[in-house]
């Protein structure tokens, strides 16, 4: 059964149902929490069982309880990360929510770039990616939007922040120096000439200006519930 697969959660639910708790023993959020520090720190390279243990300052066996490995704790750990995504009510409509919903998924993604590839490894099932959903959806169905409607925007906003964060903490990423070097580059191709007309503006949106105006596109292409 693959780690963070529908029924890899399904049994995970089952058996947390049945668990109980050990006074003063180990818990998960005390293993990702760990494992978010390492990672923040020094990337997904450095993160191992062992490590991680080490970290808490336990014998790795105790890990088992609750990850039975590296890719089962890979997925814990990303969940553990969207709980720190908190949406608000904003009480200016659904459209304000759901932007507050998506800079705020945003903001979490940037704070934490080595997480972010992970998102794509599998579907996010975990209980903070599920409020998460619920959040969405029960703000679009409550506004008035069709069952089948509100999913797709849902799906639609979600997917594109975590496409943009991906640029936005990947390879693709553009400091300021980058900015200056691809201006230079582009400026100096005669045989393309609107990117070399359109050097500079090419170069002056950041992350943050992109985001806004594809989040108000999309946003805008939605029209009102009807």
């Amino acid at each position: 059964m693959k780690a963070g697969s529908a029924q890899w959660w399904r049994a995970r639910y089952a058996a947390r149902e049945r668990q109980r708790p050990r006074a003063g023993g180990l818990e998960l959020g005390r293993i990702t929490r760990a494992a978010l520090e390492i990672v923040d720190a020094e990337g997904l390279a450095a993160l191992t069982m062992r490590r991680v243990a080490e970290e808490i300052g336990v014998r790795h066996t105790s890990l088992y309880r609750h990850v039975a490995s590296r890719d089962e704790l890979l997925v814990e750990l990303v969940d553990h990360v969207l709980g720190e995504v908190v949406p608000q009510t904003t009480g200016r409509g659904w459209r304000a929510d759901l932007e507050q919903a998506a800079w705020e998924f945003r903001r979490v993604l940037l704070a934490h770039p080595a997480i972010v590839p992970l998102l794509t490894l599998g579907q996010l099932l975990g209980p903070h990616a599920l409020r998460g959903r619920e959040f969405g959806l029960g703000l679009l169905t409550r506004a008035g939007w069709a069952p089948s409607r509100a999913v797709h925007i849902y799906l639609t906003v979600a997917h594109f922040v975590i496409g943009t964060a991906l640029l936005g903490t990947g390879g693709a990423a553009r400091g300021a120096e980058e900015r200056t070097a691809m201006t230079e580059l582009f400026a100096g191709l005669p045989q393309y000439p609107l990117v070399r007309e359109l050097a500079e503006p090419l170069n002056i949106p950041d992350g943050d200006q992109e985001f806004d105006f594809g989040l108000t596109a999309l946003l805008n292409g939605m029209g009102d519930p009807r």
